[in-house]
């Protein structure tokens, strides 16, 4: 039998693979308490435990909110491991649970699949179920790079059942990232993209109703990288101020920006998508300018070819 012949039979046989596994690069707990700036990130007590106040005046305690170290992996069955891969990062938003809403309510999974660009999925938890966009310890320098590295071992070791594996994660470590943050996720990606030691491989960032701060790091990381990536925004009116600001902050920078979809997303596309005003914040990764709006702008960035 030739290699493309049993590579298709492989691939005939192959299943979806979903798993949440614990990981040490997670974003959370944070050992110390610190924030990226050194100041303390809990800031109540009750007994030995620690709390966080948000913004909006809630507490929330270490246990259980910032101490999941789980991080949802996918690999769809038509993922062909003799092909160059992608692999999507999501960060999700406020008050998300991963099971109950990135896996099901938003169905990233299956929007991955359907794109069709050879992609895994890789989703960490952030705080849990809360109203909190922290970072966590991805504001700090190297972990999102850590964590990616992590993140290729475990894909390696879920795929060791199928016929068509690789035996070393070498593939997933060579593979393209995009970034997809929704909402709170901003916070995240910001940090991802300014300490996290991983820009060589990025090549996309698509920002789902995720742009409420930190505009002038996305202008000038995107100043940096425009030859390696693509960078998308679409927003709600709630981040319009903002997404304005990223258009001037480029503008300055001698970057044009489309307003909508370029049908592909080259390196060095901007595209900035106001959203209808029907559109609801919380249904913008299943509905925006497209229902599954993550597979369509998949489709436009395209397979990853070959380093």
């Amino acid at each position: 039998m030739s290699r493309s012949s049993a590579s298709s039979s492989a691939m005939r046989a192959a299943r979806e693979l979903v798993a949440l596994e614990s990981f040490t690069a997670s974003p959370f707990p944070l050992r110390h308490g610190r924030s990226a700036d050194g100041g303390k990130f809990f800031d109540v007590s009750d007994g030995e435990r620690r709390g966080r106040t948000t913004r909006h005046g809630e507490v929330f305690w270490e246990n259980p909110t910032y101490s999941d170290r789980r991080v949802l992996l996918a690999v769809p069955a038509q993922f062909d491991t003799t092909r160059a891969a992608t692999l999507v990062v999501f960060l999700h938003g406020h008050r998300a649970r991963l099971e109950r809403d990135v896996l099901r309510r938003q169905q990233l999974v299956r929007q991955v699949s359907e794109a069709n660009i050879n992609a895994v999925l890789v989703a960490p938890q952030f705080a849990l179920d809360a109203p909190d966009s922290s970072a966590g310890r991805f504001a700090l320098r190297g972990v999102f790079g850590a964590f990616l590295d992590e993140a290729a071992h475990r894909l390696a070791r879920l795929c060791a059942a199928r016929e068509d594996a690789l035996p070393t994660p070498d593939l997933y470590q060579r593979a393209a990232v995009v970034i997809v943050a929704y909402s709170g996720g901003y916070s995240p990606a910001a940090a991802a993209l300014s300490v996290g030691r991983a820009n060589r491989r990025i090549r996309g960032v698509v920002l789902l109703d995720a742009l409420y701060d930190h505009e002038e790091l996305f202008a000038a990381w995107f100043a940096r990288r425009r030859h390696q990536a693509a960078l998308v925004s679409a927003y709600t009116h709630g981040a319009r101020r903002c997404n304005l600001r990223l258009r001037k902050l480029l503008a300055q920078a001698q970057i044009p920006a489309t307003l909508g979809l370029k049908a592909q997303l080259e390196p060095g596309a901007v595209c900035l998508v106001p959203l209808a005003g029907s559109v609801d914040h919380a249904d913008v990764v299943t509905r925006a300018w497209t229902i599954d709006p993550i597979a369509n702008v998949l489709r436009r960035i395209g397979p990853a070819s070959r380093p």
